[in-house]
């Protein structure tokens, strides 16, 4: 593994574990057994590291919205796709346990992360339409029922994490835990075919 990458790599590790304000470069050096001139040889500020990896998040979320085009959408599909995407940001989970002050710190960040929604938003818009089509998802009751559904997925995309942080929740079991939760929210816009698929899923 390349330095640059084995730096993302601990910095992550670093920063899931004590949060943003409590890792320095020095820290994340000492923790790789390098001097911090090497470090900054390679990136020259904390903030650089972090928006390094926030474009890793990014480009994860680019790769599942390419599967839409590729792959059949059944109801398989939908659960593991809302599953990927949660084990995506759990990965890079400090980003949204100090949700708020990452932002308010951090306006490059902040407006980047900007744009991530809007990807998300028009993934999970689009993938609605293609569930709508495939008989997966029902029709919408009035126009604009989906793009709520979209915005109670972002409220809660952006704080479930933060939520098992604050209730010391078991990290192994955190994901399974919330994307039954998500998926939950997702049973009432299922076609009756797909509610009785999911339910012999749950047996």
């Amino acid at each position: 593994m390349k330095t640059r990458d084995k730096i993302l790599e601990t910095a992550l590790n670093l920063f899931n574990e004590w949060g943003v304000p409590n890792v320095t470069l020095r820290k994340i050096a000492a923790a790789m057994f390098i001097s911090q001139g090497n470090l900054n040889y390679h990136f020259k500020h904390r903030e650089d590291i972090i928006e390094a990896l926030y474009f890793q998040l990014f480009e994860t979320f680019e790769t599942e919205k390419a599967r839409l085009e590729n792959e059949t959408i059944d109801l398989q599909f939908v659960l593991d796709a809302a599953k990927t995407g949660m084990e995506a940001l759990f990965k890079y989970r400090f980003l949204m346990i100090d949700f708020n002050q990452n932002m308010r710190e951090n306006p490059k960040l902040h407006k980047h992360f900007i744009q991530l929604e809007q990807m998300r938003k028009q993934t999970y818009l689009h993938a609605f339409n293609l569930a709508i089509q495939s008989g997966v998802m029902r029709a919408p009751a009035f126009e604009t029922e989906y793009e709520g559904l979209n915005e109670r997925i972002r409220v809660f995309s952006d704080f479930w994490i933060a939520s098992a942080a604050v209730y010391h929740e078991p990290p192994e079991q955190t994901v399974a835990k919330y994307h039954n939760l998500l998926v939950e929210m997702f049973f009432p816009y299922f076609t009756r075919e797909s509610q009785r698929e999911f339910l012999l899923k749950r047996l």
